[in-house]
């Protein structure tokens, strides 16, 4: 059963109140198109699914999983599984503006398709490839973060308190 169907069934709304208001904002939606939408053969326009959010009173993530309405092409190829990520700040948001990286990587396609598998991220402890990407990328800065304290440490021990070396003459 579609997370609509759910969502009506529990909300005790019908098909034809959500396609009146529906139609109130786009009237090119007839019965046929909003049943496709309810059972998840289509998507339906921003303009359509904000009214269908606003009439079974719930959010678009109620309905679809961030994955079905991002509809941003993937660019795969037959090379590679191609991931992108946005990194975040140092207060943990998502930079904005020239503050963001963008990250592709092409990675074998069967090992991708199987570790990059939501099953499968969630076993390994992420909600999603970006948070794979994020988290890693928050360890490679916490490893970093670290090598140059002790490299900041080794540098303040080899240099006396006065900041002068001491030559040696043979």
């Amino acid at each position: 059963m579609s997370k609509y169907k759910k969502i009506m069934l529990t909300s005790g709304i019908m098909q034809k109140e959500v396609l009146t208001n529906v139609q109130r904002v786009d009237p090119r939606v007839d019965k046929s198109l909003l049943s496709k939408i309810v059972n998840d053969i289509c998507l339906p326009t921003k303009p359509t699914l904000d009214s269908i959010c606003k009439t079974l009173r719930c959010g678009v993530l109620d309905i679809y999983d961030p994955h079905e309405i991002n509809l941003l092409p993937d660019n795969t190829d037959c090379a590679g599984v191609n991931a992108v990520a946005t990194v975040r700040n140092s207060r943990g948001g998502l930079s904005h503006g020239d503050n963001v990286y963008n990250l592709t990587v092409e990675i074998d396609r069967r090992t991708a398709e199987r570790v990059f598998a939501k099953s499968a991220l969630r076993k390994l402890g992420f909600l999603s490839r970006a948070d794979f990407v994020r988290q890693a990328v928050d360890g490679l800065v916490k490893r970093l973060d670290e090598i140059e304290r002790k490299e900041k440490a080794a540098d303040g021990a080899a240099t006396p308190i006065d900041g002068k070396h001491k030559s040696t003459t043979y």
